[in-house]
């Protein structure tokens, strides 16, 4: 008995053995990949996709790239995005395996930057190197009364109690930059106080805030105080505070505001001018 249960075993043994042997010998199934699922690039930017092709001798008969709406989003036959005017393309890749055709796709989101620059904080949103109204990053700019377009105008803002990103009648980024700039939202905002390390410091003779994302880059955030209506500007210098585009109520608005030390999401009264950062997608 003792002979015959030892051979069951080994019999066992080499069956499974077998089993393994012939698992990890089977051949994958051909697949693709692009190493992104989204991309979001400016009119006139270039952007690179790569694809995976497993097995690799799939790719031997050759990688085919189309777009959906080349006239938004071209791709070249190496996978370069060329963004041509706003909107949103598909990018696909192909390939021919032994039992048919293989694709991955990339949605493409092409935004108009409209000639300013930004810095990728690796966030939801790119933030604008400057404020509206300034020409370099440690310039104050103009100061906005919530909902107003034109600086220091007070107009009639507490009537407009919705968010207003992006709406050209309320939205000082929207409105002077053009584009896809808009104000950042008020969860925005939050983003980047809370993703972003905050240093305090000094670039040609005005204090802020250096803003550096995980990946490195960074903005600068000027100390640029704030207008009471009627009265001059005030705390420059000391304090910043910088619009998001959602209101609390008639007369109040959130904003990002700091001095050199705390930093939090306040609640502005919206006839303080006060900054505009502009973000867009």
């Amino acid at each position: 008995m003792k002979k015959i249960a030892n051979l069951l075993v080994c019999a066992f043994l080499v069956a499974t053995s077998l089993a393994s042997c012939k698992k990890e010998n089977t051949p994958a199934a051909p697949g693709i990949s692009i190493d992104k699922e989204k991309l979001t690039i400016g009119i006139g930017e270039t952007a690179t996709l790569t694809a995976t092709v497993y097995p690799e001798d799939v790719a031997d008969n050759g990688l085919v790239w189309a777009s959906s709406r080349p006239e938004v989003a071209s791709v070249d036959n190496n996978g370069l995005v060329s963004g041509i005017t706003s909107g949103e393309a598909v990018i696909s890749v192909t390939a021919t395996a032994a039992d048919g055709i293989i694709r991955a796709r990339c949605t493409v989101k092409v935004v108009d930057y409209n000639g300013h620059e930004y810095a990728d904080l690796g966030l939801g949103v790119k933030w604008a190197t400057c404020n509206v109204g300034a020409e370099a990053p440690d310039e104050y700019g103009d100061y906005y009364y919530w909902g107003a377009t034109e600086p220091s105008d007070y107009g009639d803002p507490a009537e407009e109690i919705t968010e207003i990103s992006g709406n050209p009648e309320y939205d000082a980024a929207r409105a002077n930059w053009g584009g896809s700039w808009r104000l950042p939202t008020r969860t925005e905002c939050q983003e980047l106080l809370d993703k972003c390390e905050w240093t305090w410091t000094q670039q040609n003779g005005h204090n802020g805030y250096i803003v550096t994302g995980s990946n490195g880059n960074s903005i600068f955030l000027p100390a640029a105080g704030y207008e009471p209506y009627g009265f001059p500007v005030s705390s420059d210098g000391i304090q910043g505070s910088y619009w998001s585009s959602t209101p609390i109520d008639t007369e109040r608005a959130y904003s990002l505001f700091f001095f050199n030390g705390p930093k939090a999401l306040a609640q502005d009264l919206k006839h303080y001018a006060i900054s505009v950062r502009p973000v867009s997608e």
